[in-house]
This record gives C-alpha cells, sequence and structure tokens, in this order.
C-alpha cells in the first residue's frame, strides 16, 4: 500500500521535548483534511511495543507544533531526522540542522523551509490493530516564503515549483514535481 499511495506530501513535524529542545521527524501519511477551521492530520506509529514515538507524546502532552512542507534540497535533513533517537535527544543537535524564530510564533521553524504551518492539537485518535496516533492539528498561522507568492486580483497565489516540495514513495524514495498540468474546471452544464 505504501508503494502503491504515491506521490505523498511529507509534514516535517517540530516539536517541543519539554526539555529545551526540539524533536524533529518526517510523517508521509499526512494530508489538509478540513478548511474551516483550517485543519491538518498526520498519521503518527509507535517507536517500538511500549513506547510511543516523540512526536506524539509531545503534541499530546503540549499540543503546539510545527509542520513544514520540506523542499528538495532537504531531502538528506529529511531523512537523517528520521532516525529513531532516544526519547528527548533532539534531531536538531543531533543533525546540525539549523532553527528561525519568528516573532508571534510559540515555536521555532526549520530555517530555510518554504512553508511552515504553526498547529495546535485539536485531537488524537488511535486508530487501526497496531494503534496509529492520529493526530489532528488546527493551523493557527501560515508562513509562505515570499518568492513562492504573488497576487492577483486580491487572491494570493502560490507557485508550487518555487515551493518545490519533496514527495514521498515507497522504500528510500523521493520524489519531485515534474511537469505541472494546468486544467481548468469545467462550466456547469447548462441542463443542470
Amino acid at each position: 500500500m505504501i508503494q502503491l499511495v504515491i506521490p505523498r506530501p511529507i509534514a516535517w513535524v517540530l516539536s517541543d521535548n519539554g526539555n529545551s529542545t526540539y524533536n524533529l521527524a518526517p510523517f508521509s501519511f499526512f494530508n489538509a483534511i478540513t478548511s474551516n477551521p483550517p485543519i491538518l492530520m498526520l498519521s503518527v506509529s509507535w517507536k517500538d511495543e511500549v513506547t510511543r514515538k516523540d512526536t506524539w507524546v509531545n503534541i499530546s502532552e503540549r499540543k503546539n507544533f510545527v509542520v513544514h512542507i520540506p523542499s528538495v534540497d532537504q531531502v538528506h535533513n529529511v531523512s537523517a531526522s528520521s532516525t529513531v533517537l532516544p526519547h528527548g535527544v533532539s534531531e536538531i543537535d543531533a543533525f546540525h540542522i539549523s532553527l528561525d524564530h519568528v516573532e508571534g510564533w510559540v515555536l521555532p521553524r526549520v530555517k530555510g523551509t518554504k512553508v511552515a504551518f504553526l498547529c495546535e492539537k485539536y485531537a488524537i485518535h488511535e486508530i487501526g490493530e497496531d494503534p496509529q496516533g492520529l493526530i489532528l492539528g488546527k493551523i493557527n498561522h501560515i508562513l509562505i516564503d515570499d518568492d513562492a507568492v504573488s497576487q492577483d486580483k486580491g487572491r494570493l497565489i502560490v507557485d508550487p515549483g518555487k515551493i518545490d516540495p519533496l514527495a514521498r514513495l515507497g522504500g528510500n524514495h523521493y520524489a519531485r514535481l515534474g511537469e505541472i498540468l494546468t486544467v481548468p474546471r469545467p462550466d456547469k452544464p447548462k441542463e443542470v
């Protein structure tokens, strides 16, 4: 299934370890699910048979987290941050990943990311036979790189090519955007 539901977006999630350090981990069971309120979801597995992954624990206990949309040039840091480390050990420190503090945000973001969502826990549900944590996060703030956006008649237009989002495939495989197809929505048929 994982190798067939492709490409998948990647949520590169920063959460607070509660010891003045941050956890950073990628999740490709991730998507947007509602617009009002704006809510996204990610599915987080267990670290082992008895221990939840740090992202799950941190969001459950401290509520706030940042979801980044990583760019292709961040693939090596995204992959490195998937390493299972002991609880409380920071991927930020272990892999020398830089952070930027954002005015008005309770958490920093990964430096150089072109899209970041500051979220707070909306709900967590355990689902499945080997329970996954289905984490729902309400988006409170969005940060988008200025170079990736423009205005058209007062409407914000995002250029996906300038975001250059990294996508997840199966195994050790990742992908980038190829040709972008623009297909206008059809008009409503006159007989309806």
